[in-house]
């Protein structure tokens, strides 16, 4: 082969999309943003041709720890590649490096990262679902309830000309409203809880006492922002929990799921509650109830003729 043409032919692989020839991709440690280290994701694409339907998927740990990798999330990772479905798991800025909203601010800007990035991995941008787990669910659901709220943008202008709004969310066990949850535990027949002093988690990532100023933890709040939903406002949720829960009231889910079900229409909610499970409980990962949340995806995102 002449030394030009080997040339043009190394150059058209080289900026070919990853994937398009069919093969899996596993990329650990990607930046999709630039001001902190934190601001990674490990990308999973499957086998086969593209587009992919495409989950983000957002770790918890308190908003203070907890990676894209921990142990917890690997079977969502796993079933992903059994579905078909591209995966990108992603890091942010701990409550120790950076307050509220810079951790929302960070898988914001992951969401535009997939859209940017959508024709090199052979992702769907037009197919976008958030999937978090405690902490996490809580910057996955502000994200998908937010889509055009700048000032939650915080300080990350990176793909700014691209959107964060997803088309389907999964939370699992999220901390929702963060002023009432010393309540709820307490209606529940709880009275030790402290999240409304200083060392609670999430006092720590709003930067102050959650009970110290009511409307700067509103701020945390995505009722707070539901005037500014886009008029074509489009999400189908699953929202799920566990009654044994010993680290979130599993009433901050089902409030939740109550509240946007009149916000955005009850057929786009799907709500169950566990009975005996706990926080992180291994019972949201068995392969029957991942097969149903993926069953639900696979109808979220379906490809609309």
């Amino acid at each position: 082969m002449k030394r030009w043409m080997a040339a043009l032919l190394a150059l058209a692989l080289m900026t070919l999309a990853p994937g398009a020839l069919g093969d899996a991709i596993e990329k650990k440690g990607c930046y999709y943003a630039s001001s902190s280290k934190a601001q990674v994701c490990d990308i999973y694409v499957p086998d086969g041709e593209g587009p992919f339907p495409v989950i983000i998927l957002v770790h918890g740990g308190g908003f203070l720890f907890g990676d894209p990798g921990m142990p917890v999330i690997q079977p969502v990772i796993e079933a992903a590649k059994q579905r078909g479905y591209a995966l990108v798991s992603v890091d942010y800025r701990k409550s120790s490096e950076a307050v509220f909203p810079a951790a929302l601010a960070d898988v914001k800007a992951a969401v535009r990262f997939v859209r940017t990035a959508a024709g090199r991995y052979g992702f769907d941008a037009e197919r976008v679902a958030l999937w978090g787990e405690s902490a996490g669910a809580y910057l996955a659901l502000m994200t998908a309830l937010t889509p055009e709220v700048e000032a939650l943008d915080g300080d990350v202008e990176t793909n700014a000309n691209q959107s964060s709004a997803a088309d389907a969310l999964v939370s699992f066990y999220a901390p929702v409203e963060f002023y009432t949850m010393d309540e709820e535990y307490a209606s529940l027949g709880r009275e030790d809880t402290n999240f409304s002093g200083p060392d609670s988690f999430e006092s720590k990532f709003l930067g102050q006492s959650v009970g110290a100023d009511r409307e700067a933890t509103y701020a945390t709040y995505w009722e707070t922002y539901l005037d500014q939903l886009p008029q074509d406002f489009a999400l189908k949720a699953w929202i799920q929990a566990g009654d044994a829960d010993a680290k979130v009231p599993c009433t901050q889910s089902m409030y939740f799921a109550s509240r946007l079900s009149a916000a955005i229409g009850e057929e786009n909610v799907r709500f169950s509650l566990m009975e005996g499970a706990d926080h992180e409980d291994a019972a949201f990962y068995t392969q029957e109830n991942l097969n149903a949340v993926f069953d639900f995806l696979d109808d979220a995102l379906a490809v609309k003729e």
